[in-house]
């Protein structure tokens, strides 16, 4: 199978969003007023306390709100409905669906939803497995807690990636490994958006 760079940024996007949600439902609820206002500090959020960022985190009027990424996903699984397999897509609108359930945690379902992911075809996962990295390497840069581990599993994919063609990013990506900071990271994203474009 031959993605087209369209499928492979939504199988990206769907990558971040999850591991976005996964990590904010890791964190929630803040209890720490210092914290929580040097987390909000750090990723623009407008919170001056715990209970604040955490009433932030669960407005679903709330770009940065667990639902409001929720919703992201819902968007990015139907618009792969033609890539990914249909055991995976028909698990991934089950699972999505069942939050008219109240009783549903939807930081159980986004767990359930990642773990379906990770049975999808090597090209599939691969574009699934950098977004996760990604948001996970973004996060880390913001708290300036980056970790060799991390930089590694992106090396990994990047390379693995080469397979199907994907030989870009090569300088942003020296530089990001070397800066470690939130402006390498956005060259870096840039060369990956550019990317995606030119892979039509």
């Amino acid at each position: 199978m031959i993605l087209l760079s369209s499928a492979a940024q939504n199988i990206f996007w769907l990558g971040r969003y999850l591991s976005r949600i996964q990590q904010a439902c890791s964190l929630l609820p803040f209890q720490d007023d210092k914290e929580a206002i040097e987390y909000a500090h750090v990723f623009c959020l407008p919170a001056w306390d715990a209970n604040s960022l955490n009433a932030l985190f669960l407005d679903p009027e709330q770009p940065f709100s667990i639902a409001a990424q929720f919703h992201n996903v819902r968007d990015d699984i139907q618009q792969l409905r033609a890539v990914l397999s249909p055991q995976t897509y028909s698990e991934l609108n089950r699972l999505t669906k069942i939050l008219d359930d109240k009783a549903v945690s939807l930081c159980d379902v986004v767990n359930e939803c990642a773990e379906v992911l990770e049975g999808e075809v090597e090209q599939v996962f691969l574009f699934y497995a950098l977004g996760r990295a990604v948001e996970d390497l973004d996060h880390q840069c913001r708290l300036e807690q980056v970790t060799d581990t991390q930089l590694e599993e992106i090396e990994k994919i990047l390379g693995l990636l080469k397979t199907y063609g994907w030989h870009a990013c090569k300088d942003s990506w020296h530089s990001l490994r070397k800066e470690q900071n939130m402006a390498a990271l956005y060259h870096f994203s840039d060369d990956l958006a550019t990317m995606f474009e030119v892979c039509e």
